[in-house]
């Protein structure tokens, strides 16, 4: 390197006017089990071949987007979990635009998670953006109501089967 030579930006370089940062920060994140247990027994669900997606509506209306990742230990080894977490982080960061400003989205992997790459993924959300978009829509609304406490949410409205 040549002294007092300038070098040009990089791709990482958060000064570069070429590209939009993508960053993943803590703004974006799921980091509390609160968070993780408000989403749980919300109806608004969206299932993939590989990955259940479950969506909410933000405490904060104006906060980005934000992602939270489950990864259970009948899906893999500790390697692949932890592969199948960053590959979805991945994707939701690459895609600013998947989710409106106000919505949580919790990815809970499933069989079959720890073979797909960052294209399968984005892949496989693509297939189902149109209904992902409409459900957050409906999130933001409130037309989605959660189901009773204690209840199983099913199309009979009976008693559980023993």
């Amino acid at each position: 390197m040549i002294v007092g030579a300038v070098m040009p930006p990089t791709v990482h370089d958060p000064a570069s006017p070429s590209r939009p940062r993508l960053a993943f920060s803590k703004a974006r994140r799921l980091r509390r089990r609160g968070d993780f247990v408000r989403l749980q027994p919300s109806r608004t669900r969206v299932h993939t071949p590989h990955f259940l997606l479950l969506l909410g509506k933000s405490p904060n209306e104006a906060a980005p987007a934000r992602l939270g990742v489950t990864v259970t230990r009948k899906v893999g080894s500790a390697v692949e979990r932890n592969r199948v977490k960053r590959v979805v982080r991945e994707a939701f960061r690459l895609d600013p635009g998947l989710l409106p400003d106000g919505v949580d989205l919790v990815v809970i992997a499933k069989d079959g998670a720890p073979t797909l790459g960052l294209s399968a993924v984005q892949a496989e959300w693509d297939g189902v953006r149109p209904m992902l978009q409409r459900r957050a829509r409906d999130v933001l609304r409130g037309d989605v109501k959660a189901p009773a406490r204690g209840k199983r949410p099913d199309a009979s409205g009976g008693p559980r089967p023993a």
